[in-house]
């Protein structure tokens, strides 16, 4: 049997400040026929004893065909973040 391991998909969010922040893609959480990332925040350094930010970003692809995490409607992020929460 072969042991594969999963590469972590590193996440660029920029805020509404122009700051960018990378997160890591903690899981997918599929609901109503499309995918949401819970994206966990990568602190700024190892000795950081920060709270990671967790946030929720729904998975479109966009022209090309690329992967494109966008903000979820608020009906949307509800739905999920109570999935999210019965895990």
């Amino acid at each position: 049997m072969e042991n594969k391991t999963e590469e972590s998909i590193i996440v660029t969010i920029d805020d509404t400040e122009g700051n960018s922040r990378d997160f890591v893609q903690d899981m997918v959480i599929p609901f109503d026929g499309k995918e949401f990332a819970v994206l966990v925040s990568i602190p700024e350094s190892m000795d950081s004893e920060e709270e990671p930010d967790i946030i929720l970003a729904r998975i479109d692809k966009d022209q090309d065909g690329e992967v494109v995490y966008v903000s979820p409607t608020d009906e949307e992020y509800d739905a999920v973040a109570e999935i999210y929460s019965a895990m």
